[in-house]
């Protein structure tokens, strides 16, 4: 079952990091340790997040209800401080929806709200390919460090150069989940991962007359 992520949550704390990248490491007779790199590494995401109000809190427990424990999957947003920027210089933000009273959103004051094309695949790359050209469109680009999905799959850029002026390569981790094709969005404003509970108690948190609970979960990539 997919889930919608509460789209009132946003992470107080958040860490997105890869697991299983090697197999457990074994040593010589002489002690010398041998490490064996897979291509099955996996995403892990620890997340903190405060609830404020009635709304947060209800939302939470919603969320938690349709998730059943470690049966649901949802797409959690790979949000970073550290910001990719677009054609003029400017941190992309981290939602397209106004913060007014009622939830609404731009369309109310004739601004269009769509989405806005930043990279897309330059050329088809295979299943678990480690490197992938792209075409930019309104960003500078994407630096070493931050991460960008493609579909429900997220990776991050280990290395980003250019072999002549019209390519942009980047170097990925982990491989492609899947063959991408050329003209393939490449989203860097809001990367998301297909992810599920780690186990099936995460996000539970006590009722208290203290404002402001802090719930803690951990997620870990749906494959």
């Amino acid at each position: 079952m997919q889930v919608t992520f509460p789209h009132q949550q946003l992470f107080k704390e958040v860490q997105f990091y890869p697991v299983g990248m090697s197999l457990d490491p074994q040593r010589s007779i002489s002690g010398a340790e041998t490490i064996v790199p897979t291509m099955r590494g996996r995403w892990i995401a620890a997340a903190t997040f405060q609830l404020i109000g009635e709304a947060d809190s209800l939302e939470w427990r919603a969320f938690l209800a349709q998730m059943e424990g470690r049966v649901g999957t949802t797409l959690v947003p790979a949000l970073s401080m550290f910001r990719p920027k677009d054609r003029d210089g400017h941190d992309l933000g981290f939602g397209d929806a106004a913060g007014i009273a009622h939830a609404q959103s731009w369309e109310h004051f004739g601004f269009e709200n769509g989405n806005v094309e930043r990279m897309t695949v330059a050329a088809n790359a295979p299943l678990r390919a480690m490197q992938i050209d792209v075409t930019l469109g309104n960003t500078t680009g994407i630096r070493p460090g931050q991460d960008f999905s493609i579909g429900e799959r997220l990776y991050r850029v280990q290395a980003h150069w250019q072999p002549d002026a019209n390519t942009h390569r980047l170097m990925i981790t982990p491989a492609l989940r899947e063959a991408v094709t050329a003209g393939a969005r490449v989203e860097i404003e809001k990367p998301v991962c297909r992810m599920r509970f780690v186990s099936e108690t995460e996000g539970q948190f006590p009722e208290s007359k203290e404002i402001g609970a802090i719930v803690t979960c951990n997620f870990e990539e749906a494959i």
